[in-house]
């Protein structure tokens, strides 16, 4: 297959196998995004490893070679456990001045941290040593986030198969993946290519909770196609398994690259992450995963256990919220990057953005006594919610914050 993509978000698999009495190691980058026909594509990229570059502190005299003293040095850092191989030296500038540079290849990713600090205890200076894996693929690769890519297609979402589907196993995947398209391709099957504008999907939603109970007392969501402008809205009432449940599944009939709302990194993502963890209690990992399985990676225990796009949303040090395969956009942040308003309300910006159109403005429900105003008229707060829902779309929209990023990073390759 040859094709075009937009990428919306990358992490790695660590591979191991053993032959002969001898392991090797192999590392595959899944690659995440929308083609630019409108499918969902993950591509396992094979042939990338995990390297850093070392160079001698210390004098050094460009003419007559590498000393003998820093070859036995060298020889010690093979010997390291982690590291692979050892290549060069190519002579190149630091700050030292002209130093001979070469580069360390190690088994996995997750071993350059302390391998490098090691090497700095040693007088070692490193380079490129503090790089995220799947940053090195853009970086070594000299790409952007459009790519043009050729590639095996190992499982398609029509295809019937169980979730370890032998096919996807044996190009490097972890499973099934919740997208159109898995491909199977090498680091030199993905290039560069001329930008154009993603047919995104993205996924607004809003919740109405329990001021009493802190339980979700309705939902709505609004899913908005970038390439054609079309939108569905989809209402959600009953129980609150029930309504966790339904957004789940939209979520993965819609399949979006683009998960937005007004203040979701604050409000609607914890607030779902802690009604998770009380309503999956006796249910395990199948539990969790109808409750708030949300990502692209395969439908496995194991998916749910990473600390970093995992099948389900969850929260980093810097407070940001990331997922396997789609990216979350809070659209309260976007608007105050973008607009500094003088209030940060959804009222407010709206009405800053939208003074005339009564149908962009946010509705007449007490948001501070919603326990009383669903008990009273529960149609017009699943109303209220819904054009909570439809706001966020509109407001990135007006601020072009989606093509905006995409014409950055199409410009800056990131």
């Amino acid at each position: 297959m040859n094709g075009r993509m937009g990428i919306v978000s990358g992490r790695y698999r660590s591979l191991s196998s053993s032959e002969h009495g001898e392991t090797s190691h192999e590392t595959v980058v899944e690659l995440f995004g929308r083609t630019d026909d409108g499918r969902s594509v993950c591509l396992l990229v094979h042939g990338l490893r995990p390297t850093f570059e070392i160079a001698p502190i210390g004098t050094w005299e460009a003419d007559k070679g590498v000393p003998a003293f820093i070859e036995d040095r060298l020889v010690h850092v093979r010997a390291m456990e982690h590291v692979q191989n050892i290549t060069g030296p190519v002579v190149k500038w630091t700050q030292l001045g002209e130093r001979p540079v070469w580069t360390v290849e190690v088994e996995q990713p997750f071993h350059v941290p302390s391998l490098r600090k090691l090497l700095k205890t040693r007088s070692w200076q490193i380079f490129s040593g503090d790089i995220p894996f799947v940053n090195r693929f853009f970086l070594d690769g000299n790409v952007g986030m459009h790519v043009a890519f050729s590639g095996d297609v190992v499982d398609t979402r029509e295809a019937d198969g169980p979730v370890l589907k032998p096919e996807v196993i044996e190009a490097g995947g972890g499973g099934r993946y919740g997208v159109d398209l898995t491909v199977r391709c090498t680091f030199d099957d993905v290039q560069s290519t001329e930008p154009f504008a993603v047919p995104y999907t993205v996924f607004s939603f809003d919740l109405e909770t329990s001021i009493e109970h802190e339980t979700v007392l309705c939902a709505a969501a609004c899913v908005e196609n970038l390439g054609t402008g079309e939108r569905q809205v989809f209402q959600y009432r009953g129980g609150e398994q029930e309504i966790l449940e339904g957004l789940t599944a939209t979520v993965l009939a819609t399949d979006p690259d683009i998960i937005t709302g007004y203040n979701i990194d604050n409000f609607d993502l914890p607030r779902l992450a802690d009604r998770t963890g009380v309503l999956q209690r006796g249910r395990g990992g199948e539990g969790t995963m109808a409750l708030f399985g949300w990502g692209r990676a395969p439908r496995l225990e194991t998916e749910l256990k990473r600390n970093r796009d995992a099948l389900v949303p969850k929260r980093q040090s810097n407070r940001a919220w990331n997922l396997s395969g789609r990216v979350v956009m809070d659209a309260w942040w976007q608007a105050r990057q973008a607009l500094k308003p003088r209030r940060e309300t959804l009222s407010f910006v709206a009405t800053l953005l939208f003074p005339d159109d009564e149908a962009k403005h946010k509705m007449d429900v007490d948001a501070s006594n919603m326990d009383e105003e669903w008990a009273n008229r529960p149609d017009e707060v699943l109303a209220y919610c819904v054009r909570d829902a439809e706001l966020p779309l509109d407001i990135l929209g007006a601020i072009q914050a989606v093509r905006r990023k995409e014409a950055v990073a199409a410009v800056a390759k990131v």
